[in-house]
């Protein structure tokens, strides 16, 4: 099939998969159902009673509980998870679900729901307007239409007393006017996503602190910090930075609580004003955040007020914090009593007399109603959980709610049980029974919920008893154990609900699912199509079938003189050229087979899937060792490339036998570079610690972020230096700058352009100079606080006189801008491949001739290795420049070892494409022969053999088990190897991304680097710059994947080349040794008859080819079909040739007579033979490289890229298909949200940004392309 068909395929393919993932995308993260109507008070449930009809209180307005504080102040520490210890403050540990992002947070802790995973990625599109809060119940909307406690807020008017609503602030990060938008009356928004900011961003709110104190006019403050977690994203928890910031917040609150403090002693309101510090999540051990871990989850509570600043209210808090402060199993991150971040809502609600949004699933903190009465508490936790069961209600539309139905129903099942009422109510028998009895949970929930407003109702009637008889309200015993079995109940419902609910799924759209994933199954056809119509299949079957060795002359001294012909020439029976293998790829076919199935098989468990990253290093371990082991197999052991006459010259040659000591087999060498990579694997592995299990261990990022800061710098900067050497070393090798003028192809290359070529290198040398040194010294400013100001001021006054890009002076002296500076490296590097590119051009040897234009030996091949692969690797080293920039700094010598392993793999591929020579000397002396005729003594007195008999000696060679020695070719023919190419490519990249610290968990996305060169938010650079940052692995693999294949290919070419001319000289052996029965001796004596007969064979292909020549310039009507060398000599009678070259015939003759016993004869005309196509290939329109070598190389390019994008594809497409299966079947599994979901986020960015963006668009269609044209 041709290219462009597959092409189309291919593309066609990925849309399908696109189209299903999109599908798949709306079914599985929709939006949940909630309720778009506000709570009010009028909603509010009546007082349970026995008494039915209820009794006339009982019909009054409900009221709710009596609100505690008139203002609130909310300060809200992004990323915090450490608490102030005080008695002065009522602490707790406040646990957030995943995922630990900002955006889903807040909705948390405004509305109480708990946000859907979709939120995840709302939360990273700044602009996004579609997560807005505007038609969802939440505290802010109910304080901004509520009246308010101030005593300013009441004014007279004609019609009458009027009082304002609550007046609402905000200052900081400006998710919060986004999601409320027209609530707030004063707002200072800042951005959250420009994470390097770590001081101007947090300056921006506390310049509104004390003005805002200050007046009167306000209800509400909210104040949202975002430097803490600025400074763990871009150093982690213990980066330097991190203890200044907290003091600095610490100050921060200090300042507002004594603000209030003194606000609340001069105001004239009733009621104090509460102040609350939290957090919306923490952060892991790297800085990030969005996990289910627990330095993620975990976050901090406290609430502070002058009301709690009385002895008593001291001494109660005391006795509250002090079970939970000491205690001896503290886990980690859990210093107070620990509530739900959504238990916010309900408790805030009630504290300033607000009714519960109805979306609430928390429940509300009983330590902060330690002041209100018991009938007042059992009324807080009835209206919660009348909230709750209203939720349960939207779930579970038969769920009841109503007070007197569920009593009644309750006293009914009683009577019919005979079982006494005060009994079953106040005995603890009575919520196990719930249990027990259920198996249900809507049954369990509801049992649940009736039987406390039944130990409510059964409280209400002893205390309205005693209010009757004695006027006051003094509990005795038994009347608290009925106030405790209420409150049991109660918060036992409120439990079991809010913990159901919590986790509780969203309603999954099936028919989309379904769809959506049979889409991916025919994606997934599509390329196992596509990979039909190439030469997968076929190179698959060849490179596992038994090797077959070479033929050749053995280099004893009694050795065959028959005529071999290079296996690879070998027919089949229907006249196709055979497969030849090598190599056996058996055991490697089977271990890329395995580890897919596995792989598949993981994708349902939800332990692999948090911790996949340890698959890919065993596998990645165990691939490099059976590689190691093939190359042990198969490649030469001894140094056989040496003649038993070349041995013991080398022994007399100190020289040689010096050579001959340090000689390395090539099976050695293979295998040792396979051991290598397990080397540097092994190191990498403990770079970054990853995962969920494992992911707060230490490793060596732990070291170099705290106690080797500056061991990690000088790695960087030595980094640094290797990778700019390189590159510069590599634009000096091309061409030696401002040099004599040199050769092209034989002609003088003119002065100018040499010139140019120089100019060039010049020009790309300063600007990959200049790019690594704006790259350091961005680092370097980034972390100014370690080199201190003095020493960032020197570096910065010597870079400005290098350069001004990102420098100003000003009166205050010399500033320095990051994003400029960034810009400059992103220009430096662009003009950097520009450059490369054109150099490439005006090179003086192009890569393209390296061999095709004659001969080409695997010396030659090494030789001009840097001048063919100087695109790709130049593409490569300014990518890496690239890539560290928007990496962390301890990250950037893992890039240094990731070109060590490419290294030793473009190494491995050449010792098991390169095939050792018989005899170095017949190597260099006769590189064009197929056979050679041994030099022996006349005196051994062999007689002469026929053609018929050399035939026969052929084939017995042919036979297994024969003894034979190596071929004089020079390169291996191995089938399938682009496929092994292509299974190591994605094993290094799959293993990269977990290498740098990735994992499946949504916490290891980095943004520190997504506003790199940019001073706004711009949702299509941001995301770009946020992929690459965290894909910086695998993107670097691709590339390098290219350089990989484009030298793999080289050695193709040259294969290809030496397997064509040892067809075309075989043949025109086969054509001229039956001329006239031609006879030869054994020893490789020719007689003279011979040699004449070789003559006039030669001079009859001239004469035929003049005739042909001739009759193509009369332009003849009919066709003429050029018979080929070896139809030829057989259809010219001897005779008729011999007369054809009489006026020559005294000349030849008399060079035929210097002809000397011993001397070696090929018979094909070495000036026609690269226009020579075979009449077989032509009849099925196969490409000659001998013919078009230009057409050979793209076909051959064309190739390469197919095959293993399909393959490539075809793995991420399965996938992706077995992920959603997984995904539709476990979708009511425990960790759906925390693990699947994730996965499926990330298999999606793989799938669709790495796979068809990076994989196929640019590299597979872009940079290739540059690639082989250049």
């Amino acid at each position: 099939m041709q290219p462009w068909i597959l092409w189309s395929f291919l593309l066609a393919s990925l849309a399908c998969q696109l189209v299903g993932l999109v599908m798949f995308a709306k079914g599985f993260f929709p939006y949940k159902t909630i309720s778009t109507s506000f709570a009010s008070l009028e909603d509010l449930p009546p007082l349970p009673s026995w008494i039915i009809p209820h009794p006339p209180h009982s019909v009054q307005q409900p009221e709710t509980v009596p609100p505690r504080f008139g203002k609130v102040v909310l300060m809200l520490i992004d990323a915090l998870r450490s608490l102030i210890d005080t008695d002065r403050a009522i602490p707790f540990t406040a646990l957030a679900s995943a995922p630990t992002v900002t955006l889903p947070r807040l909705k948390a802790l405004t509305t109480g729901a708990v946000p859907g995973f979709l939120d995840a990625i709302l939360n990273i599109a700044e602009s996004d307007q579609s997560s807005t809060l505007a038609n969802q119940d939440n505290w802010i909307a109910q304080l901004a239409r509520s009246p308010s406690q101030r005593a300013n807020a009441h004014r007279a008017t004609e019609a009458g007393k009027v009082v304002q609503r609550r007046n609402i602030g905000f200052f900081g990060d400006d998710t919060w006017i986004k999601l409320f938008p027209g609530l707030f009356f004063r707002t200072d928004g800042t951005s959250s996503f420009f994470a390097m900011d770590t001081v101007q961003v947090d300056n921006n709110v506390t310049r509104n602190v004390a003005p805002e104190l200050a007046r009167d006019d306000w209800d509400v403050l909210i104040f949202h910090y975002l430097g803490l977690d600025h400074v763990g994203h871009s150093g982690g928890p213990k980066s330097a930075l991190m203890k200044p910031k907290q003091a600095e917040m610490d100050a921060v609150a200090e300042a507002i609580y004594q603000s209030l403090v003194k606000i609340d002693s001069k105001s004239d309101q009733e009621l104090p004003t509460l102040f609350i510090l939290c957090g919306d999540h923490g952060m892991n051990e790297v800085g990030n955040h969005g996990g289910s871990s627990k330095s993620e989850t975990s976050t901090s509570f406290l609430f502070m007020s002058s009301q709690f600043e009385h002895p008593q209210a001291r001494e109660t808090i005391r006795d509250m914090i002090d079970a939970h402060r000491h205690a001896h199993n503290q886990e980690e991150y859990q210093y107070y009593k620990s509530v739900r971040q959504v238990d916010l809502v309900p408790t805030l609600s009630l504290l300033m007399g607000l009714p519960i949004p109805k979306n609430n699933v928390g429940k509300l903190i009983p330590e902060l109603f330690y002041n209100h009465t018991e009938s007042e508490m059992l009324r807080a936790l009835q209206i919660n959980a009348y909230q709750v069961a209203g939720v349960l209600k939207n779930m579970w539309s038969d769920f009841e709610v109503e007070n007197s139905i569920l009593l009644k129903d309750y006293h009914a099942s009683l009577a019919d049980q005979d079982a006494p009422l005060a009994e079953e109510i106040e005995e603890e028998r009575g919520m196990s029974r719930c249990t027990s009895e259920h198996s249900q949970q809507r049954k369990q929930l509801a049992c649940l919920y009736t039987l406390a407003l039944a130990r409510h109702a059964s409280f209400l009637g002893t205390v309205e008893a005693i209010m009757e008889n004695s006027g006051a309200v003094r509990l005795n015993p038994d009347q608290m154990l009925k106030f405790r079995a209420a409150e049991r109940a109660y918060s036992q419902f409120l439990e079991d609900s809010s913990s159901m609910l919590s986790t509780a799924l969203s309603k999954y759209d099936m028919p989309l699912l379904t769809n959506g994933s049979m889409m991916m199954a025919f994606s997934v056809a599509g390329f196992m199509l596509c990979a039909m119509q190439t030469s997968l299949l076929k190179d698959f079957k060849a490179s596992c079938l038994r090797p077959r060795l070479r033929l050749s002359f053995s280099d004893t001294k009694r050795s065959s003189a028959t005529t071999q012909r290079i296996n690879t020439c070998r027919k089949d029976t229907d006249g196709r050229r055979a497969d030849r293998n090598e190599i056996n790829w058996t055991l490697a076919r089977i271990l890329s087979t395995v580890i897919l199935i596995l792989y598949l098989i993981t994708l349902f468990a939800s332990s692999f899937v948090e911790e996949e990253h340890q698959f890919w290093y065993f596998f990645g371990m165990t691939w490099w060792a059976v590689l190691a082991l093939i190359s042990g197999r198969y490649l030469v052991t001894t140094n056989s490339s040496m003649s038993t006459k070349e041995k013991l010259e080398a022994e007399e040659n100190p020289i040689e036998k010096s050579r001959s000591r340090w000689y390395v087999p090539s099976s050695t060498a293979a295998a040792g570079c396979c051991l290598l990579q397990m080397a540097i694997l092994r190191v990498l592995r403990g770079w970054n610690q990853t995962g969920q299990k494992y992911a707060d261990q230490v490793d060596l990022r732990h070291y170099l972020n705290s106690t080797w800061i500056g061991v990690s710098w000088t790695l960087f900067w030595i980094t640094m230096a290797v990778i700019t050497g390189s590159l510069i070393t590599l634009v000096l090798a091309v061409h030696l700058p401002f040099g004599p003028p040199s050769q092209r192809q034989g002609q003088q290359v003119p002065t100018w352009r040499t010139s140019l070529v120089s100019v060039l290198q010049a020009l790309l040398v300063a600007a990959i100079f200049l790019a690594s040194t704006w790259i350091t010294v961005y680092k370097m400013d980034l972390e100014s606080a370690y080199f201190g100001v003095e020493t960032m001021s020197r570096i910065h006054s010597w870079m400005s006189m290098i350069s001004s890009v990102g420098y100003s002076t000003s009166d205050d002296g010399l500033t320095m801008s990051g994003y400029e500076m960034a810009r400059g490296c992103y220009a430096a590097l662009g003009a950097a491949v520009m450059m490369a590119f054109g150099l490439k051009l005006l090179l003086v040897v192009p890569a393209q001739a390296l061999s095709l234009s004659g001969k080409a030996p695997m010396d030659t091949i090494q030789k001009e290795r840097t001048t063919t692969l100087f695109t790709s690797s130049m593409l490569l080293g300014i990518a890496t420049l690239l890539l560290i920039l928007l990496s962390r700094r301890h990250n950037a010598p893992i890039f240094v070892l990731f070109g060590i392993q490419l290294y030793l793999y473009i190494s491995w591929t050449t010792l098991i494409r390169f095939h050792e020579p018989t005899s170095k000397q017949k190597v260099g002396e006769n590189e064009d022969s197929v056979v050679s005729i041994d030099e022996v003594n006349d005196s051994n007195g062999a007689t002469p053999v026929s053609s018929a008999s050399a035939d026969a000696t052929t084939s017995s060679l042919d036979t297994p088990g024969t003894k034979v020695t190596e071929s004089q070719a020079q390169f291996r023919s191995l089938p399938g190897q682009s496929s092994i190419h292509s299974c190591t490519i994605l094993l290094w990249v799959l293993s990269s991304f977990f290498l740098l610290g990735n994992s499946n968990s949504i916490a290891s996305i980095d943004i520190s680097n997504a506003y790199v060169g940019i001073q706004s938010y711009d949702i299509v650079l941001t995301g770009v710059l946020t992929f690459v940052s965290n894909w910086a692995g695998p993107i670097w693999w691709c590339l390098a994947g290219v350089v990989v294949m484009r030298w793999d290919m080289e050695l193709e070419l040259a294969w290809a080349r030496q397997d064509q001319l040892a067809r075309l000289r075989i043949q025109e052996e086969n054509a001229w040794k039956n001329v006239g029965g031609w006879q030869r001796e054994d020893k490789g004596t020719m007689y003279r008859t011979t040699r004449r007969r070789i003559m006039l064979h030669r001079r009859a292909v001239a004469k035929s080819r003049e005739t042909a020549k001739k009759q193509q310039q009369d332009q003849a009507t009919d066709t003429f079909h050029e018979p080929s060398t070896m139809e030829r000599p057989t259809d010219i009678p001897a005779d008729t040739t011999a007369t054809s070259g009489d006026t020559h015939h005294d000349e030849t003759l008399d060079r035929e007579r210097d002809l000397q016993d011993g001397d070696v004869f090929y018979v094909y005309d070495e000036d026609h033979v690269e226009s020579h196509i075979d009449s077989e290939e032509t009849s099925t329109s196969k490409l000659c490289i001998l013919d078009r070598p230009q057409q050979f190389r793209i076909h051959l390019l064309q190739t390469r890229v197919l095959d293993h994008l399909i393959i490539t594809s075809l793995f991420f497409g399965m996938v992706l298909y077995v992920l959603s299966i997984a995904a539709i079947i476990l979708r009511h599994h425990l960790f759906i949200w925390t693990v699947f979901s994730p996965k499926v986020l990330y298999q999606f960015a793989w799938t669709v940004l790495y796979q068809l963006v990076i994989q196929v668009l640019v590299i597979g269609v872009g940079v290739w392309t540059c690639v082989a044209a250049f």
